[in-house]
């Protein structure tokens, strides 16, 4: 590991019959291949940064017929100024879309030249007359991603070339498609005869993009020619009725005028429930209208006449079969995982009702699984010999009641009790989720890993309070307006709830931790006289300490519009009703506080103003700062001392 803060990724090859695995490209430090798609029965489409400029580019692997022993040598199809990403191929293999960075009304040499103007004029301003100023982890510095559509055919020497030159679809306009920061390929579709091609996109050109959750779907005709194609000079909104979110279009497989698509209803409120939409000649119905749940990323069966759904259901993430939804047949809704959390469905190109997918729980890292005869089993087995290495904790869910209602949560034995069967008296690690509207899932995590606090010898108990995700939505939005009443108290409850249902826990020797709005409840917990006492020491990641200035330096608007009352200047009142920084008063309890230097969410005055406080008043504290993270703490050795300096905090108190 060189640098390690990278890391590299290369292309694989797993026979779904013998389970035999080969590495097909040679790993290269700092290099990564990524985004894979079949052009056809032997190629491989892939972007990569192995060009010699450093830059990612589009490349092919031509593959053999039997699983090769040594390396094979990918041959790089393009060679643009610019990084490109999100690759997406039509399934003829013969178009292709990816994005890039460029400014508006200015194409990738154009922008190139524009860069370096900026570089070389010494001049270092941003300028803005718009919001967002900053998103996320980045400046908005007039690059935008844009989507780019490309015609390629195979050569007789079997190698794939660029047959046009690369179209930007919103050429003229100031937005992004995939939206920023977390949008991928999922935004966009081509259609099954390529006749269109459907992109989401965000309307940034004015500040109302910050406080706004409207995305809307958008539509261009192609025309096909025999090596070439051309695009429509307009584009179609098909989405512009709904002023909440509409995204991820998929057309139909069958059907160039049916596309399905997750929309919202509630503007301004991104937590609303995600509904699944079908557009169909123009027209859109909603599908399954009265579920409770939000619909997670959908996948067409081949036939077109159903879909795979993944769906958060009480803090696991499960695939659902949905058939006939164009009411050929009567409807029918299927459960096909119900444990431990799958994504990324992978349908057979020819066999009905056999798909690949990845699955994790708390006790197992990523792997690949495939679903056949009503089954789900393994195909990779990439960490085994590392958890063979490992202890790792018994977990369980439990439940207890508050405020009218049943609240989950997960509870992890230390590793220490697997030695001696009877777990001894064990110190608790309290850990409070960010969202707010998010969940503990049964997942693994690089970041607030169970493990690696049941590892040091700690008790996990992780609640899924009032506000959290995959419960219904009615439980989901009971936290608006709520911030510091029904999750505090679900937290206080559950808490003494798993004291009373797990004996061995030592609740005297108790560390609660949380990131995000689980750092706000750490910073809202410190100041509640009945809580602060039963930790005897606190941990917050990027939590928010002062709601009325959070309002005015945080990016996305619409949270603390939606969740906490309006404009801050028009409704004061709600934005101090549950404000930690008014009980700094009450604080007595140790504190560790962590920040990102790039996070915009939440930005660093608020965990500045943390550490001031405690300082002041004589409180012991210490405060980590990752002048290169974000609200996440991303880099290797970053997440590694994370971890380190997190641990050693907490066994200060309990280990004495």
């Amino acid at each position: 590991m060189p640098d390690s803060n990278s890391s590299s990724t290369t292309i694989h090859w797993l026979d779904l019959e013998s389970l035999k695995t080969a590495q097909l490209t040679r790993p290269v430090w700092g290099t990564n291949d990524q985004q894979i798609y079949w052009a056809d029965d032997n190629t491989v489409l892939f972007l990569s940064n192995r060009a010699k400029s450093g830059l990612t580019q589009l490349f092919q692997l031509t593959i053999p017929t039997t699983i090769p022993t040594e390396f094979l040598e990918p041959y790089q199809i393009t060679d643009y100024p610019l990084n490109i990403d999100n690759l997406l191929v039509n399934k003829q293999g013969s178009l292709v879309a990816f994005s890039c960075q460029v400014y508006p009304k200015s194409n990738m040499d154009e922008t190139v030249q524009k860069q370096l103007q900026w570089n070389e004029n010494g001049r270092r301003v941003y300028e803005f007359d718009k919001l967002f100023i900053r998103h996320w982890d980045e400046y908005m510095t007039g690059v935008r991603n844009h989507p780019f559509l490309m015609s390629i055919k195979k050569g007789e020497d079997g190698k794939y070339k660029t047959t046009s030159k690369p179209i930007d679809v919103m050429f003229d306009l100031d937005s992004d498609s995939p939206t920023r920061p977390f949008g991928d390929i999922k935004q966009w579709s081509f259609s099954a005869q390529n006749t269109k091609f459907a992109f989401t996109r965000q309307h940034d050109e004015t500040s109302s993009v910050a406080w706004e959750t409207n995305l809307d779907i958008y539509t261009v005709d192609l025309t096909l020619t025999a090596e070439s194609f051309t695009v429509s000079n307009t584009s179609k909104c098909i989405t512009c009725d709904n002023k909440a979110t509409d995204m991820e279009p998929s057309f139909s497989p069958e059907d160039d005028n049916v596309l399905i698509y997750r929309a919202t209803s509630v503007p301004g409120y991104e937590s609303d429930k995600v509904q699944l939409k079908l557009y169909s000649n123009g027209t859109i119905s909603t599908l399954l209208p009265d579920w409770s749940l939000s619909i997670g990323t959908v996948t067409w069966s081949n036939d077109g006449q159903s879909v795979y759904m993944e769906v958060g259901e009480k803090a696991r993430n499960v695939i659902y079969y949905y058939q006939n939804i164009s009411y050929t047949q009567p409807p029918a809704l299927r459960n096909l995982t119900k444990l431990g959390s799958a994504h990324e469905v992978c349908v057979h190109p020819e066999l009905p009702d056999i798909f690949i997918f990845t699955w994790s729980s708390i006790i197992h890292p990523t792997e690949i699984y495939i679903y056949r005869n009503s089954a789900s089993v393994p195909l990779s087995f990439y960490n085994s010999d590392l958890l063979q290495k490992v202890h790792l904790g018994t977990y369980n869910e439990f439940s207890f009641e508050s405020n009218n209602d049943t609240v989950y949560g997960w509870h992890v034995q230390p590793t220490t009790a697997l030695a001696r069967n009877v777990p001894a008296a064990s110190p608790l690690a309290f850990l409070i989720h960010g969202g707010p509207q998010s969940s503990w899932y049964d997942a693994w995590s690089f970041r607030w890993n169970f493990q690696s606090f049941a590892g040091a010898g700690y008790a996990v108990i992780a609640i899924n309070f009032h506000g959290s995700d995959s419960y219904g939505q009615n439980f989901t939005d009971s936290i608006t307006h709520n911030y510091g009443s029904l999750p505090y108290e679900d937290l206080r409850d559950g808490l003494t709830a798993a004291l009373d249902q797990f004996s061995y826990i030592d609740g005297s020797r108790a560390i609660a931790l949380g990131a995000s709005y689980g750092g706000y409840m750490i910073n809202w917990i410190a100041g509640q006289t009945e809580m602060n006492k039963r930790f005897l020491g606190l941990v917050c990641h990027d939590g928010m300490s002062d709601m009325r200035s959070f309002y005015y330096a945080t990016e996305e608007l619409w949270f603390p519009e939606h969740d906490i009352g309006g404009k801050e200047w028009e409704n004061p009142d709600a934005y101090d009703k549950f404000n930690p920084i008014k009980y700094v008063k009450n604080w007595v309890t140790p504190m560790l506080i962590i920040q990102g230097g790039k996070d915009y969410r939440v930005t660093d005055t608020q965990s500045i103003s943390v550490f001031t406080a405690l300082q002041r008043k004589g409180i012991q504290s210490k405060m980590i700062y990752f002048p290169q993270e974000n609200h996440w703490t991303l880099k290797a050795v970053n997440s590694a001392f994370w971890y380190e300096t997190v641990i050693s905090w907490m066994n200060s108190f309990t280990k004495k």
